[in-house]
């Protein structure tokens, strides 16, 4: 744990901890590269067994991330109110789930995404470094 001040301290969270975060949370952010310029975007997703799936249509997304798979994924829970909150960084490799046993599996899942439109292109991010933190702040009296 790492005191910021005399109210608000950080702690890190461990990686099986920051997936039962995750596991919890359906909207998340993907950070990839398109056309040499970083780019966010947020994507419904589920955790599969310490992997991240999500699924996308046809556009920029998915273009960066079949010339760039290296991506960084970031969920989090915020209380504006309290000035807390979690944030998970998960860096690795997204590969597309083309066919096989993977994809099947995957259709399996109970990924429930939010925008409308096919999302055909089934998305698997493999971690390579999960990180946590997690902010508190005393309360004042």
């Amino acid at each position: 744990m790492v005191l910021l001040d005399g109210r608000t301290w950080l702690e890190f969270i461990p990686p099986a901890e920051c997936w039962q975060l995750l596991s919890g949370t359906p909207v998340g952010r993907i950070g990839t590269l398109v056309d040499s310029a970083p780019e966010i975007y947020p994507v419904n997703f589920v955790v599969d067994q310490e992997t991240i799936v999500f699924r996308t249509d046809s556009g920029n997304k998915l273009r960066a991330l079949g010339r760039s798979p290296s991506i960084c994924f970031e969920a989090d829970e915020l209380d504006l109110a309290d000035h807390t909150g979690w944030s998970v960084l998960v860096k690795g490799q997204a590969v597309e789930l083309a066919d096989g046993e993977g994809l099947r599996g995957a259709t399996r899942l109970p990924l429930h995404f939010w925008a409308l439109g096919e999302k055909a292109h089934w998305i698997r991010v493999l971690p390579v470094e999960v990180t946590g933190r997690r902010i508190y702040r005393r309360k004042t009296r």
